[in-house]
């Protein structure tokens, strides 16, 4: 056997490796899975900081009474840093698979696997901020105008409350939380869950 011969008997061998090996050309225009899910979080981090512009601004819009203004401040600004951990990972995750284009069904599995990682801390966060949110709503709904009492919020803040009051304010509290909680998570499934379950999809056809 020639030189020749090995030669075209090697390069045989690499080229059927290579056809083991299943690839799939994720790089045809923006309506693939991948570039959706990339899309999105990039309208997010535009949503969230918008909103964080809002809800900071929003007292020098209205009148606020001196506590409702201080509490609403304080849950809000904690609830804005949670937010931008959450945008800080969102940027590191498009950063990390900007060059996302023709790949291997481990590197689907990576990318799924990391945008996965990426939804849990978003769900880390929406459980911390349902459980703070309803305060400063509660401080923005029951503000007192200067022509008028609604809510006497002070006393409710320090629970200077009745047992019956008590027990309503927790129920409230409590329905609030879950609201928020659910309306969130919908739009994080809104918004990702059918590009992931296609990508799934695509790595059990590989599997196959």
């Amino acid at each position: 056997m020639n030189f020749e011969e090995i030669k075209k008997e090697m390069n045989e061998e690499v080229n059927q490796e290579e056809a083991k090996t299943p690839t799939i050309d994720l790089s045809r225009g923006k309506s693939n899975p991948v570039e959706m899910i990339r899309s999105n979080m990039r309208k997010e981090i535009v949503t969230q900081l918008v909103c964080i512009v809002i809800f900071m601004t929003y007292p020098y819009i209205i009148d606020m009474l001196p506590l409702n203004e201080a509490v609403y401040y304080i849950f809000m600004f904690i609830t804005s840093l949670m937010t931008i951990g959450y945008i800080i990972k969102l940027g590191l995750f498009l950063n990390k698979t900007r060059n996302f284009a023709t790949n291997t069904k481990d590197a689907i599995q990576k990318f799924v696997f990391e945008a996965k990682l990426t939804l849990e801390v978003y769900k880390s966060f929406i459980i911390a901020g349902s459980l703070l949110l309803p305060v400063p709503v509660f401080a923005l709904l029951s503000n007192n105008n200067r022509t008028g009492e609604f809510v006497d919020f002070e006393r409710w803040f320090f629970l200077n409350i009745s047992t019956t009051e008590l027990v309503l304010l927790i129920i409230g509290y409590l329905i609030l939380a879950v609201l928020i909680y659910f309306i969130t998570v919908g739009w994080a499934k809104l918004m990702y869950g059918k590009y992931l379950r296609t990508l799934d999809g695509l790595i059990e056809d590989l599997d196959a």
